[in-house]
């Protein structure tokens, strides 16, 4: 039944335009780990996220942000998850710990996604978290007022969603907190192992390896550390701390 759902939801976000065919095959064995584990009360908050994260940059009319998401995208934000469903199915005395890791990085990606929408939607300024300057919002490692308002509001709306899975109360608040905490680790890595290139042609500083047909010259980070991997250890990093916090 899992793999049903998970399956009909990824074509039909592949349909749409959402994802690329290999985002679709991940997103598909994600979500089928996930609803296998978990069922409806874990799905809805996956679902939640994937939706968000991908119709904001619609709704906000940033028409170039709204490629389909590849495979690798999909994993950097669904891996942590996933691996908490795993978790619960290897250790079902101790599922409120990873049930809990599942909420923190849930929380995690859907406020590093939020902040960026809503601080390049609706924020003029942003500064680099490491530094201080100003920078362009949207900029890997930029934070705004009104985007870190947005992305904890995704945060505790995430970790809402998973009530029925850790409870109520101060657990729901705690996963949220989490999330915003991992928004900030996003932000950190993203201002200094990201990899930041410098165009040969136009001199614009970029995140990608190529511009204006030929290869860009490394300025900062690690040259293979990209946006994605970023996602990949801030959602890894609060997870982990989520459920290590669950086990004390």
């Amino acid at each position: 039944m899992g793999a049903s759902l998970a399956g009909m939801i990824a074509v039909g976000a592949h349909r749409a335009h959402l994802l690329t065919p290999g985002g679709a095959l991940t997103a598909a064995l994600i979500g089928t780990v996930v609803f296998g584990v978990g069922g409806v009360w874990a799905s809805i908050p996956m679902v939640a996220f994937f939706l968000s994260g991908s119709l904001l940059p619609r709704i906000f009319g940033r028409p170039h942000k709204t490629e389909r998401r590849t495979a690798f995208q999909v994993l950097a934000n669904g891996l942590a998850p996933a691996l908490c469903c795993v978790g619960v199915l290897l250790y079902p005395d101790r599922s409120e710990a990873f049930w809990f890791g599942y909420a923190a990085g849930l929380a995690t990606a859907t406020a590093d996604t939020w902040a960026t929408e809503f601080g390049m939607r609706f924020s003029g300024t942003a500064w680099l978290i490491t530094t201080g300057k100003r920078v362009t919002p949207g900029e890997s490692g930029a934070v705004s007022a009104i985007g870190t308002v947005g992305g904890s509001l995704g945060a505790w709306i995430t970790a809402s969603l998973c009530t029925p899975l850790i409870g109520y109360s101060a657990t729901v608040w705690m996963a949220g907190g989490m999330g915003v905490l991992g928004m900030f680790l996003d932000s950190l890595l993203g201002a200094t192992i990201q990899a930041r290139f410098r165009c040969h042609t136009c001199g614009a500083a970029i995140e990608r390896r190529r511009c204006c047909n030929a290869t860009a010259h490394p300025i900062r980070g690690i040259p293979w550390i990209d946006n994605n991997a970023v996602n990949l250890l801030s959602t890894l990093t609060a997870t982990g701390i989520a459920i290590l916090w669950g086990f004390a």
